[in-house]
């Protein structure tokens, strides 16, 4: 590791080198995290599928001979692509030639694949001792079944509760355990860094899609762990709060949400909006609220109705309850903060954007 003569706040990898073998999204994205921090990222893409299977992963309304989509542009920022047949000696040879200068390998090859390949991580860590090797996979490393974002959702719980009910369940719209993962595998990483930085020594990291999905489950898990509680779709709502969630819509249609998460703040709200001939004593506790929420709802909507969001909006910034318009896309890219993450760049034809990993800062 002793490669860094300053230190770059910006660019605080700069000298670290990674081997991208990964496809799809977890893996290039943690690739990504680090090319965009300063590190030097190769990635291998398969010339005999041309490429990367989301350069495919095309909306109906992009150019069917672009040769990237722009779900491709989400997770591959920074990087030195090279399209190579791994199952030729001559191009597996090339990669080999460059695996004594790598610092740490990304793979989601099944073992099957690593194994036809030569690319294992044990058989990579024992000849490069020093190589951090983070492997992706579905289940674990020994579990042939592929793995996708959408299985994963169903099968760690997250669909059954994403939705208005049973009968409407959803899953999430970006994959978000595949984002887990990333932020799994960068955790890992990161750590094996440390590691090496002690001892000199690389590491073998599995992460798991699937255990990626569980960890992710937090206070609903805690919920079934602890009260055997079975979480069900609520939409927008909170199973534990109330109201938090819960929409509005102001008198133009606008819609809100409240995130009312102490009963001061639902304390400042009931007694800055509504008046006194409703009993305060039936929602002062967030306990109650859970309880009584399809009337507490009524009774909000009935005071919100007859407000302009931009008076409501006051009225909640002046008594600090927390709340927010329910945005789409490009409502968004339209704040300075989320402009400022936005990465522009340039491939061999085109300007595209990619979106910031990072979103932390360092002084």
């Amino acid at each position: 590791m002793g490669k860094y003569k300053n230190w770059d706040n910006k660019m605080p990898c700069q000298g670290i080198r990674v081997l991208d073998l990964s496809g799809v999204l977890a893996g290039p994205l943690t690739a990504s995290f680090f090319a965009e921090l300063g590190a030097t990222v190769i990635k291998i893409e398969n010339k005999l599928t041309g490429g990367d299977a989301t350069r495919q992963w095309k909306l109906k309304e992009e150019d069917r001979a672009d040769e990237y989509s722009a779900y491709y542009h989400s997770a591959n920022y920074g990087k030195e692509i090279r399209l190579m047949d791994l199952s030729n000696e001559v191009e597996r040879n090339l990669v080999n030639q460059i695996l004594p200068t790598i610092d740490i390998v990304i793979s989601n090859f099944q073992k099957k694949t690593a194994q036809k390949l030569g690319f294992e991580p044990d058989v990579i860590v024992k000849k490069y001792p020093s190589i951090i090797f983070a492997q992706l996979s579905a289940y674990s490393y020994d579990d042939p079944r592929p793995g996708y974002d959408l299985v994963m959702q169903g099968e760690t719980g997250w669909i059954s509760m994403t939705g208005t009910d049973y009968d409407h369940v959803a899953k999430l719209p970006v994959a978000i355990i595949d984002i887990f993962a990333a932020h799994q595998m960068k955790e890992a990483i990161l750590i094996a860094l440390l590691k090496k930085e002690k001892t000199g020594s690389g590491s073998i990291l599995h992460i798991s899609l699937y255990k990626s999905g569980v960890s992710g489950l937090a206070n609903q898990a805690s919920n079934f762990l602890n009260v055997g509680y079975v979480p069900k779709p609520m939409g927008t709502l909170h199973p534990n709060i109330a109201p938090y969630g819960d929409i509005f819509v102001s008198a133009e249609e606008k819609k809100f949400l409240l995130a009312v998460g102490s009963d001061s703040q639902f304390k400042k709200l009931w007694f800055t909006l509504i008046s006194e001939e409703v009993d305060f004593t039936n929602f002062d506790f967030n306990s109650k609220r859970v309880i009584r929420r399809d009337e507490l709802q009524d009774i909000l909507q009935q005071r919100f109705s007859k407000h302009s969001f931009k008076k409501i909006e006051a009225l909640l910034l002046s008594i600090h309850v927390p709340f927010c318009l329910i945005k789409q896309l490009d409502e968004v890219f339209k704040d300075k903060m989320a402009k400022n993450m936005v990465l522009p760049h340039e491939t061999e034809k085109e300007r595209v954007f990619s979106l910031s990993n990072i979103a932390f800062d360092i002084s």
